[in-house]
């Protein structure tokens, strides 16, 4: 973040009003939780959160959230979280209603609610109105006010959550629910053994991983155990390494009148249980139930519930390292595409106009004779052919990128005007009549200009070139009250109406322009991810009197108020 935005924000933090402050900006040394919506102490599912600031971690929104809540700069209810008030908005763009925070059993999710600015989740734009899971530390971007989300305390497993009579396909929808709605591997093995402990009470429960270096089993998570040493166990001649062996569960219970179950020397039980974690045939850990208390023991039906967690956590471990992986290589591509695009953009495009500029001088010099001359034309001609191939390929990088950090109020009239400009040298070039209708009363909209400028220039130049020389192009800008429309539509021989299913797709070209023309089949996909980025749409169609129209339409959400 620039330094004079977060200076500015840091000063209109500071301007907030004490009552604000003192009610829920706290040190986290003595925070005080706040229960939203609801105050009356019944047992909700309730998430323990702070919210603090991106650059200063003393100051945050300390909260208990036991239904949905709305984040914004200004509101009333008991579901209302006003962040700001509306003389700091101007500067850290928070809607007045900006995003809902929705808990559940398993996840915490966000949705933003259609605010001007966007809501980023970590640098990543999301969607309106579509539910993201937070995890502890996530970023979130409320338009430029940066949130740290600190997840505290989670809703316990209820005790009761798989009782005795429960069917038993709902149980297992509820246990595949639970854990293969988390991503991550902690998340995975937590939430394991969170159901264990909810479905068997048991005192303890564990997850036992074998170690490929050693042969042994080590302890990879646990809750509620008593004896800290115990980090690591052998393969042999214990109960765990049995279950690795021969991959089926297996019980101890205390008899009546017997000894209690060892564990390891010095750590004896009431009652064990393992369960085998099994992916691909291969047994690769154990899902371990332990109880202390005299009397208890594992029943059949337990050890049939745990076999079900067990099998799921093995899938959603397997799932979660995929998804780590992938992340990985997400972040890898990334990498490599700006790399790509910093070459392209400088050091390729720096050495084309140089090229192309001192083949210029050559071609204008008069002492030259006529065949050094033709050569060096020729050679402008190239280099500008490839200096619009560069462009092309500077596309591609631009498809997928997340414009969200872009977006500025802008003039959507200025856009297209200097688009009709920009377009007029060729267009002349060719005799082509190039014209521009303005309908409705202009307002206002937040976008990236530069891309939509982009896209409106590919439509009017495919336009142009394969329309016949003595053609007409019209483009128009349409303001209506539920959105806003430009076209682009020429006089040429239209689209072969095979072609009309492909054109938006990467690298489709359709029949050639007769120009010589560089083209990658990327211009009519930059316009509609442009569109789609903008929460808009494009589509082509033939005019009913001939020739071919572009038609791009965004939102009228767009509109800043």
């Amino acid at each position: 973040m620039p330094a004079k935005s977060l200076d500015t924000i840091k000063k209109v933090t500071r301007e907030l009003s004490d009552e604000m402050l003192l009610q829920q900006l706290h040190g986290s040394d003595s925070t005080t939780y706040r229960p939203v919506p609801h105050i009356d102490g019944q047992p909700r599912t309730t998430w323990r959160i702070r919210l603090e600031l991106g650059y200063d971690s003393s100051r945050c929104i300390a909260l208990d959230i036991n239904d949905e809540v709305v984040l914004g700069r200004s509101g009333d209810g008991p579901d209302f979280i006003a962040l700001f008030d509306d003389a700091s908005a101007d500067h850290l763009g928070v809607s007045r209603r900006h995003a809902l925070l929705r808990p559940t059993d398993n996840k915490l999710y966000i949705l933003d609610l259609n605010s001007t600015n966007g809501t980023r989740l970590n640098g990543h734009s999301i969607g309106v109105n579509i539910p993201y899971s937070l995890s502890d530390s996530d970023l979130v971007t409320l338009g430029k006010l940066d949130l740290v989300v600190k997840i505290v305390e989670k809703p316990r497993s209820d005790p009761h959550l798989l009782e005795e009579n429960d069917d038993q396909a709902e149980v297992l929808m509820r246990v595949a629910y639970a854990i293969t709605s988390q991503l991550d591997r902690p998340g995975v093995l937590k939430q394991a053994l969170e159901l264990t402990l909810g479905l068997t009470e048991a005192s303890e429960a564990s997850i036992w991983l074998v170690d490929e270096q050693t042969g042994e089993l080590f302890l990879e998570c646990g809750m509620g155990i008593d004896d800290d040493q115990i980090k690591r166990l052998p393969m042999t001649d214990t109960l765990p390494g049995r279950v690795i062996t021969t991959g089926k569960p297996l019980r101890a219970n205390r008899e009546l009148d017997g000894q209690r179950i060892k564990v390891k020397t010095g750590y004896l039980v009431e009652a064990v249980i393992y369960v085998p974690l099994t992916l691909g045939g291969v047994t690769f850990g154990v899902l371990s139930a332990v109880h202390h208390e005299s009397g208890r023991l594992f029943s059949q039906q337990e050890e049939k519930r745990m076999s079900a967690i067990a099998e799921f956590t093995a899938v959603a471990v397997q799932n979660a390292r995929l998804y780590q992986t992938t992340e990985r290589a997400l972040a890898r591509r990334t990498k490599v595409i700006t790399a790509f695009n910093y070459a392209l953009s400088y050091d390729l495009k720096t050495r084309l106009n140089t090229i192309i500029g001192y083949a210029g001088l050559m071609a204008g010099d008069p002492t030259l004779d006529e065949a050094t001359v033709d050569s060096a034309q020729q050679i402008v001609v190239a280099g500008n052919q490839m200096a619009r191939l560069v462009e092309r390929l500077l596309e591609i990088t631009a498809l997928n990128e997340d414009i969200s950090a872009r977006l500025q109020p802008f003039d959507l009239v200025d856009v297209v005007t200097r688009a009709v400009h920009d377009s007029e040298k060729k267009a002349i070039a060719k005799s082509t009549n190039l014209d521009l209708q303005l309908v409705g009363e202009p307002y206002i909209l937040q976008g990236d200009a530069g891309r939509l400028h982009h896209s409106i220039l590919n439509l009017i130049d495919n336009a142009i070139k394969y329309s016949p020389p003595g053609a007409e192009v019209h483009v128009a800008l349409v303001y209506w009250e539920n959105e806003v429309m430009i076209s682009v539509r020429d006089t040429g021989p239209g689209i072969p109406t095979e072609d009309l299913p492909y054109l938006f797709e990467r690298y489709f070209r359709s029949q050639p322009s007769g120009d010589g023309e560089v083209s990658i089949g990327l211009g009519l996909e930059f316009v509609r991810a442009t569109a789609e980025a903008h929460r808009g749409s494009v589509l082509a169609r033939n005019a009913d009197g001939g020739g071919a129209e572009f038609i791009i339409k965004l939102p009228s959400t767009l509109r800043v108020v």
